[in-house]
């Protein structure tokens, strides 16, 4: 069932696809509104398949594909494309109430998965339309229970995502004397006090991260090193069963080092990510962590600079990688109603989306890292890899099981965590709260019916899910 595309057809439209696209940097501004980007309509016999989707950054790169789909028609197909901006999920929900829901559409990530299927029908099971030979398409493990797949089906096929890395200045490193970037936390404790201690005085720090907002700095920095220490992910302890903060301890203890001591850029606790890639940009701070996926574009377009900078993987407490990291929004993006009128277009239109002929120029134009082997296989990799080879997604780079939907009592542990960081809560004490706390909203789901996860071999590294 794999889909043939025209494949000339596309190729003429892929060299000014490739020079004017580029990469939207996050929290990018849109209207509220809808941009088509496709004249609706059609030939007669023409069957239209609407396509919904907030990435507006891909916006230039596709709009000519599609246009040039729309013109062709090779599968008697329309693909009616429309970008939005604001209030998506509410919009999306209003469409699936009313009955006008689109046949193909970004989800929206406000419901787990299996409420998407189970209770509110929304999705259509893909696994009928895919061979073996297809899903070998994609990268191992790319399909996950709760994440793209849940009981037999398949609901979302893997597309772009992105791992955390820590992003660093080596013009600053080699004022300093420093060789290489750091590979354990320890490390780059001291290295950001050297930096800090001997630059200063000109206004340059050793390290910042975006506090403003716990939940983003927390995931992007504390987490994956957390999970690459080989503890757990967000908390949870998928080999008993429950929530356990107690690896977030030492981390904890030497990112308080750095923001506790004056060794961070000042003002951490209250930076957004952006007023932090400008002090980057301006060659003020030595190191952050951030995603791999964005950084690349933001100092080509957003905040241009000519510093001399890279990336380097997530430091862990031993230097060794004893887990993986946990993926940004890696495996499940693009959806097909279940109550379509034209389920074997949608799986078409679905198939030409996530083809090698679209998504391969996607990966070279350095628009994501897609998560289609084939694709990938057969493209250039983009020029921000080629360079920063640190930023392509690697074996250690995966997607963890699906955890708890629980609902917790009090502040969530990211918000403790930068207390911690900050000084302003007892890291002992702090773990021990958020553990009884946390354990104790999941046994409440459990005596609500819900049943517990245990994994019985599960270690942070082989992700071994058999019961």
């Amino acid at each position: 069932m794999k889909k043939k595309i025209n494949r000339r057809d596309f190729l003429k439209v892929m060299g000014v696809v490739g020079m004017t696209a580029s990469l939207a940097a996050c929290g990018d501004s849109g209207s509220s509104s809808a941009a088509a980007s496709s004249t609706a309509g059609g030939d007669d016999g023409v069957i239209t398949i609407s396509y919904w989707t907030t990435d507006r950054h891909d916006q230039a790169y596709l709009t000519p594909l599609i246009e040039e789909y729309n013109k062709t028609n090779p599968d008697n197909i329309y693909i009616d494309y429309q970008v939005y901006a604001d209030n998506y999920s509410q919009m999306l929900d209003l469409a699936f109430s009313t009955d006008t829901a689109p046949d193909v559409f970004k989800l929206s990530g406000t419901d787990p998965l299996e409420v998407q299927v189970d209770e509110k029908k929304m999705l259509l099971d893909l696994s009928p339309y895919m061979t073996e030979e297809y899903k070998a398409r994609f990268w191992d493990g790319a399909f996950v229970q709760g994440i793209n797949s849940w009981g037999d089906g398949i609901y979302s096929l893997p597309f772009t995502a992105s791992a955390c890395r820590l992003f660093y200045n080596q013009d600053l490193l080699d004022r300093v004397g420093i060789s290489a970037p750091p590979k354990t936390l320890k490390e780059l404790v001291d290295d950001a006090t050297l930096v800090t201690k001997q630059l200063s005085s000109e206004g340059i720090y050793g390290i910042a991260g975006n506090y403003k907002s716990a939940m983003s700095a927390v995931m992007r920095s504390i987490d994956p090193v957390v999970q690459v220490s080989g503890g757990t992910c967000y908390g949870f302890d998928f080999k008993n069963g429950k929530y356990d903060f107690s690896s977030y301890r030492e981390v904890l203890q030497l990112f308080r080092e750095m923001y506790s001591t004056g060794v961070a850029f000042p003002g951490s606790e209250s930076l957004d990510i952006d007023p932090l890639r400008t002090q980057f940009a301006a060659g003020n701070i030595a190191f952050y962590f951030s995603l791999s996926h964005a950084e690349p574009g933001v100092y080509q377009s957003q905040f241009p600079t000519d510093i001399n900078w890279n990336c380097c993987q997530i430091p862990s407490l031993s230097g060794n990688t004893d887990g993986v990291q946990n993926l940004w929004f890696g495996g499940s993006d693009k959806a097909v109603n279940a109550s379509t009128k034209h389920p074997d277009e949608a799986w078409k239109v679905m198939e030409f989306l996530h083809s090698d002929e679209v998504m391969g120029p996607y990966y070279t134009a350095g628009l994501g890292t897609v998560m289609i082997k084939s694709a990938v296989e057969g493209a250039e990799p983009p020029a921000s890899i080629e360079t920063m080879p640190d930023l392509a997604i690697g074996s250690n780079d995966q997607n963890w099981p699906i955890r708890p939907a629980i609902s917790i009592e009090g502040e969530d542990y990211s918000t403790v965590a930068v207390q911690c960081i900050f000084g302003l809560k007892d890291i002992d004490q702090a773990i021990s709260e958020l553990n009884d706390r946390y354990n104790n909203a999941y046994d409440k789901s459990i005596a609500d019916g819900a049943k517990r996860i245990v994994y019985p071999n599960f270690t942070a590294k082989n992700q071994d899910t058999s019961v």
